[in-house]
């Protein structure tokens, strides 16, 4: 839009002033003429058109076409530039022009954007100078523009014949770095023209040696030509971090491709349809892309230098306090925002430490993005700017804030540094209640008032506690009846009904007693023992025939009908008692085992049972060693440093049917994770893991120092009742609940003895009655109100990814609500699709807003039964 303006003209003398003299109006006219034209300067200044220029991307290779704009704002081009570009940089596409309207500040902003796509022929750095454009009817120049152009390494694949199979390569910014040093790493995919490309898969790259940030799903898009064929080049960015020293390598990196290729005709030709489509037939291939390997000399932190308060964090950074309010009292609270700019490995971040802290109380901080919550979908860099929200209170009086301090190591000066803020200047008054004990004080004695005394020291807790037990405790998954509370097992009524029980007990085993004394003095008995005696080793064949036959008689009350039993009858009859008994055949080995499996059957019953106890004793002692051997192994490779295959054998615990579940095997998992610096699935661990043993002092620890390092959130209980109530489980309230019952019983069953007699027992019930109490009420009502184990985890998340965000809308474009520290957990009150509506605990009343569903975890995927 072209914007036109008049050049200011005389005003002419109004009619009312002809009126009254000038001397009464002039100072009144001359005040508005200049309102006016102040007025319309500034108006002429807002829309003054600017143009500038850059190139997309800055840094690129030989062959590659970059995109080079020229930004035309508030203005409109009225003739294309003749483009000026150095001998080694080549024009290779035409102008495409784009226009844009925005509002800022209640104003309308009109850009148009200029693109050419250049090439660099060969590497340097370049300078395109600054090209003139006609706007608005004036001659205005961009700024010089600096493209850097490096050799093109050679892709994998490039040197094959067939030219329409797609390549990938991966580049990595530095090959020497420093353990922790952010590094940039681009994953580059190479279509031909003569490929359509349909789906692209996620970028896997080998991450047991490097911590890298998930690639963006929308790449930056040039064009390159390799060996004289034209390529479309898909660049996707990202970051990544060794987590060791040593030489490693990078990659190979895959990604699975869907694309189709057209197929020429019989003479070898395409027909070209409108906007660029092809008429012709297709072939749609599925293939799996790999890149080649890059090697990364990985250096060590020094040793030598290193500040006390060193976190592990790398980079360049910048910090910066301020403190509100500067005039106050000692015990009120000072409000301090400190911001952290630069660039580096800012997850490693530890809160800066205030030098010299003494005299000053500090509160937790909350950790927060300046720039808003991070867009997943675009490109990660190093660069960024994070803010610490503070709350200390004055103890005594001071003249300043003492400066925050902040160490890291500098890749670039290769060497620790310590950065620190100014002093901040404050007026601090002595507190009320300090001035009035003080007056008080010297009033009564007279004296100067006392030095209070030295405080004892907080903890500062910087690390996590890896106790682990040597064997685990695991839960029942696969009897999750067994987890039911004693009030609803019948179990636990019998044990109450303990008096009458013995009773029952001693009568069945009496009972029992006489049946096996029935069936090992009667016919079983005498059957179990001759089967024995066949089974004896070295019997001769008339011994073993004649207790065959007297085994068959004793098991039949009238005539044998079996035939097979009658042919073995027969038999002891002709060994024995017939004058062929000398020259009879002799048993051998099989027919021996013939006439016990024809006997086998009437002791059927038995061998069963035998059989069903070896197989159950057999799978239970299986079912006991595997997991626990899993568990060594994952303690073992915990303790020698392999972070990723401890965390590999514990999770596979977890993933067993039936699952092998475990607090130690949480914790271990959670160990692993935090070492591997991903806090919120260390978190999540370690939660999982308090919810089968809550009282656990390292777990506890371990969470409050997560808690001190991201400030996470998580759902409190209802009242400090409910919370004191899941320090032990139901059935152990339950069970303290009757011994209680039983205290009190006891006291009354020996008062009802000693009625009526001359005891000193009285006082002792008496004890036992109280004491009973004592026990029961405080028991009963824990277990009473203890949460049940459903609603405690029944919907509720917990966030694993980071630089997570709930919005007002399930999008990323609408507003921000709060942000969400890896750990936190959030209740699942509703599903749409990619994004979730949630509930977000908070100090006061719980906010709900929109988070990504990709971004969370369970926090109890299993049966909730299990739960203590």
């Amino acid at each position: 839009m072209t914007q036109s303006h008049p050049q200011q003209a005389e005003l002419p003398r109004p009619p009312a002033l002809d009126r009254f003299p000038a001397r009464r109006h002039s100072s009144f006219w001359f005040r508005h003429f200049a309102a006016l034209v102040l007025c319309s300067l500034l108006h002429a200044t807002a829309v003054a058109a600017t143009v500038r220029a850059y190139v997309q991307p800055e840094r690129a290779q030989t062959g590659q076409v970059v995109t080079y704009v020229i930004a035309v704002q508030n203005g409109t081009v009225q003739s294309l530039p003749q483009l000026r570009l150095p001998a080694q940089v080549g024009m290779n596409t035409g102008v495409s022009t784009s226009q844009n309207i925005e509002i800022r500040n209640g104003q309308r902003m009109f850009s148009t954007q200029l693109a050419w796509g250049v090439a660099g022929t060969e590497p340097g750095e370049f300078v395109i100078p600054p090209q003139e454009v006609l706007v608005n009817g004036e001659t205005l120049k961009t700024n010089e523009v600096r493209l850097v152009v490096s050799e093109a390494p050679a892709v994998p694949g490039a040197a094959a014949e067939d030219a329409s199979t797609p390549l990938f390569q991966i580049e990595v910014g530095k090959t020497e770095v420093y353990q922790g040093e952010l590094v940039p790493i681009s994953a580059s995919l190479f279509v031909p023209r003569s490929v359509m490309l349909r789906r692209v898969g996620l970028i896997e790259v080998n991450k047991s040696d490097f911590a890298i940030a998930r690639f963006p799903q929308q790449p930056d898009q040039t064009e390159t030509v390799i060996n004289g064929v034209g390529y479309i080049m898909l660049t996707y960015r990202s970051m990544l971090s060794a987590l060791h020293a040593g030489d490693l390598k990078v990659g190979p990196a895959s990604c699975e491709l869907l694309y189709e290729v057209y197929q020429e005709d019989q003479r070898g030709m395409r027909r070209s349809l409108p906007f660029g489509m092809v008429m012709g037939n297709t072939e749609t291939k599925k293939q799996v892309v790999k890149s080649q390997e890059v090697k990364i000399k990985v250096l060590p932190l020094p040793n030598q230098g290193k500040p006390p308060h060193f976190s592990g964090a790398v980079g360049d950074f910048s910090i910066s306090a301020t403190a509100t309010p500067n005039e106050l009292a000692v015990g009120d609270p000072l409000a301090v925002d400190i911001t952290i700019d630069g660039s580096g490995n800012f997850d490693a971040l530890n809160p800066p430490v205030l030098m010299p802290p003494d005299g000053w109380k500090a509160y937790p901080p909350r950790r927060y993005n300046v720039d808003g919550p991070v867009d997943p979908n675009q490109t990660p860099t190093a660069q960024r700017r994070i803010g610490y929200s503070m709350v200390f209170v004055p103890e005594k009086q001071h003249t300043q804030l003492p400066p925050f301090e902040l160490s890291y190591f500098s890749p670039s000066q290769k060497k620790y540094v310590s950065a620190s803020t100014a002093p901040i200047p404050l007026r601090i008054k002595p507190g009320a209640a300090a001035v009035a004990a003080a007056g008080a004080e010297g009033a009564a004695s007279g004296e100067a008032p006392k030095t209070p005394p030295v405080q004892q020291p907080k903890p500062n807790i910087s690390d996590i506690l890896m106790v682990l037990p040597p064997q685990a405790q695991w839960l029942n998954t696969t009897n999750i009846a067994a987890s039911t509370p004693l009030t609803g097992s019948a179990r636990f009524w019998a044990i109450q009904s303990i008096p009458a029980a013995l009773v029952l007990v001693a009568v069945l085993l009496n009972w029992v007693r006489r049946q096996r004394e029935d069936a090992a003095s009667g016919l079983r008995g005498e059957l179990t023992q001759l089967w024995r005696g066949l089974e004896q080793p070295g019997l001769e064949d008339r011994e073993f025939l004649q207790r065959a036959a007297h085994f068959i008689h004793r098991s039949h009350a009238g005539e044998v009908q079996d035939e097979e039993l009658r042919q073995i009858l027969q038999r002891y009859e002709t060994q024995s008692f017939t004058a062929a008994s000398t020259t009879a055949q002799s048993l051998g080995s099989g027919e021996r085992g013939r006439i016990l499996s024809t006997l086998a059957p009437l002791l059927k019953r038995a061998a069963v049972f035998m059989a069903t106890l070896v197989v159950f004793s057999t799978n239970v002692s299986a079912a006991d060693e595997s997991p626990d051997a899993i568990y060594r192994q994952a303690r073992e490779a915990l303790e020698k440093g392999k972070f990723t295959q401890a965390q590999y054998l514990g999770e596979s615990l977890t993933r067993k049917d039936p699952p092998a579940l475990s607090a130690a095997v949480f914790s271990l998992i959670g160990h692993a994770r935090y070492r591997q610096e991903d806090l919120g699935r260390a978190a999540l661990w370690y939660q999982r893991a308090q919810l089968l043993e809550p009282a656990n002092p390292e777990l506890r620890q371990n969470l409050r120092h997560l808690d001190e390092k991201v400030r996470f959130f998580r759902f409190q209980q209802d009242s400090p009742l409910a919370e004191w109530s899941l320090l032990l489980n139901k059935n152990t309230w339950i069970i303290a609940a009757t011994v209680g019952v039983w205290l009190i019983l006891l006291a009354v069953f020996g008062c009802v003895l000693s009625s009526g007699r001359k005891t000193s027992g009285g006082t002792f019930a008496l004890v036992l009655i109280i004491a009973g109490f004592l026990v029961l009420v405080p028991s009963a009502t824990l277990a009473v109100i203890r949460p049940e184990p459903d609603t405690r985890v029944k919907d509720v998340m917990v966030v694993t990814a980071r630089e997570v965000s709930a919005y007002t809308a399930a999008t990323v474009t609408s507003g921000s609500i709060v942000d969400l520290p890896p750990g936190s957990q959030v209740r699942l009150l509703e599903k749409r699709g990619a994004w979730t509506y949630v509930e977000i605990p908070s100090s006061g009343e719980p906010v709900r807003g929109w988070v990504e569903s990709a971004t969370y975890q369970p926090l109890w995927p299993w049966d909730a039964a299990l739960l203590p």
